[in-house]
């Protein structure tokens, strides 16, 4: 949709902000009764997110109009390096060495993306990885957010990220839609964005967590092919190689997170109540 988009003449931080704006008003409605939840966390939390989220979805939609789509998700999926490195000053959560050992490869994988190819490649490529680091900033903000009822969350941050990119497109990309870009800016905000959102929020309630973030990395595969379906857009070579190193890595990630969580529940249940 994002290349559609593009080839119809729409700029990318013109989607980017639209993409959001549309979402959040389909989303407010639903969080509305449930705002209040907002004020059990500290405001930085709020802020933090709707920032970052910001920076995620703005780098994601304006990297996919400057570079192949493999590269922008792949890229993205960086998203665990990042949360490795704020947690601890963040959450004040400490990283195991498996969990280094793990990152490091996504970081080799990162390396081939970039000088598997031109140095010509490295702004749209550094934006793709942008967005990985608000992906990541993202997951932190969350965590510190979870006595926020979701539904809030996710409107304060369409909403929000689509009113703070009004300003960009006033300055770099344009208002006015015609009624093809109109169309199409509906769907991607509707169909890939807040209906995606819905499903997933639904379906956590239903299938356990890691099980779901592992299912979410077939975006990563899925993404590609698409766009290669109906663009007729190639994967990168460099791509080809270093994006299996991250997703490997990343399934490796939330593997070791989730047996060490399975593990600290094993413990809690075994424990004496008594010591």
């Amino acid at each position: 949709m994002v290349k559609l988009l593009d080839q119809a003449g729409v700029p990318g931080v013109t989607s980017a902000c639209y993409r959001s704006l549309f979402a959040g008003i389909l989303f407010v409605p639903i969080a509305w009764p449930h705002r209040r939840t907002l004020r059990r966390v500290h405001v930085g939390w709020p802020i933090g997110a709707l920032l970052t989220f910001t920076v995620m979805t703005a780098c994601y939609v304006i990297g996919n109009t400057m570079t192949e789509a493999a590269n922008v998700i792949t890229l993205q999926y960086t998203s665990p390096i990042w949360v490795f490195l704020l947690a601890p000053l963040l959450l004040r959560e400490r990283p195991a060495l498996q969990d280094t050992l793990v990152l490091s490869v996504a970081m080799a994988g990162v390396a081939i993306i970039f000088f598997g190819q031109a140095t010509a490649a490295w702004p749209a490529l550094t934006i793709g990885l942008a967005s990985g680091l608000g992906y990541g900033a993202v997951t932190v903000t969350l965590r510190g957010m979870k006595p926020v009822t979701p539904t809030a969350v996710v409107a304060v941050n369409f909403f929000g990220s689509g009113l703070l990119l009004l300003l960009p497109v006033a300055a770099w990309g344009a208002f006015l839609l015609t009624g093809h870009q109109f169309a199409l800016m509906l769907l991607l905000s509707v169909v890939q964005m807040a209906l995606p959102y819905l499903l997933f929020s639904w379906a956590l309630r239903r299938v356990e967590a890691h099980r779901a973030a592992l299912i979410v990395l077939l975006e990563a595969i899925l993404n590609p092919v698409w766009t290669y379906l109906i663009i007729g857009e190639k994967v990168p070579t460099a791509t080809l190689v270093g994006g299996p190193l991250i997703l490997l890595s990343v399934v490796g990630w939330i593997l070791l997170t989730w047996r060490r969580e399975a593990a600290n529940r094993r413990r809690e249940y075994t424990s004496d109540p008594l010591e």
